[in-house]
């Protein structure tokens, strides 16, 4: 990244970054590494216009997701990104990904959690990752993209968030105690009964959320 010289151009926001140690898989990323995430961005809130958070496309929906809800009243943009193909390689998504997430950052009209990829800015609770071959990775099928790039820059002022009231709060506690069942045609519900009567029993479950067809 330091070797970028795009980096180096004077149309582009002063960058400090900000390494985590030891690099970890996105599958291996969880709650705890969430929470680390919003209170450093809550630490040096202050001291920078945005926050680009990169990571692995595995599990960048879930990320950004749970910032989303976890950063209250949060007037900046903190934005995710990455790619499908590593930045080390001749032919790569990488570079422009990231190019373009910073100058997102730096913009002053989005206050909200996002993900960009490709040629889209999306909302990172509306995002869902779409394609694991392809360059267009991630989509938000039930929301318009925030932004879109070609020439110019694109934003659809109508989806923006209003400016955050108050003072930014951060919540990082999380109950993992939970289970997701997707359902289909036919399935039997006395397993669903099964399960809450053993986690109950248990206290192993505090939540079940049932994804439904239709």
């Amino acid at each position: 990244m330091k070797d970028m010289k795009e980096l180096l151009d004077d149309h582009m926001p002063e960058v400090v970054a900000h390494e985590y140690s030891p690099f970890l898989d996105s599958s291996d990323l969880g709650p705890c590494d969430w929470a680390l995430l919003a209170n450093d961005i809550k630490d040096n809130y202050l001291q920078f216009d945005g926050f680009v958070v990169l990571m692995g496309t595995d599990t960048m929906a879930y990320a950004a997701t749970a910032l989303s809800f976890m950063l209250e009243n949060l007037g900046k943009h903190v934005i995710f990104t990455g790619s499908q193909i590593p930045l080390c390689e001749p032919y790569n998504d990488a570079r422009r990904n990231l190019i373009m997430a910073l100058i997102f950052a730096s913009r002053d009209t989005i206050n909200e959690v996002t993900i960009f990829f490709h040629d889209k800015l999306i909302r990172a609770c509306r995002a869902t990752k779409i394609n694991t071959h392809r360059l267009h990775a991630f989509d938000s099928p039930n929301l318009p993209p925030l932004a879109n790039i070609g020439i110019n820059i694109d934003e659809n002022e109508h989806l923006m968030l209003p400016t955050a009231r108050g003072a930014l709060r951060v919540h990082t506690r999380m109950d993992t105690r939970m289970l997701t069942i997707r359902l289909v045609p036919g399935f039997d519900d006395g397993i669903i009964r099964a399960l809450i009567d053993a986690g109950t029993e248990s206290r192993t479950l505090r939540a079940l959320i049932l994804q439904l067809y239709g």
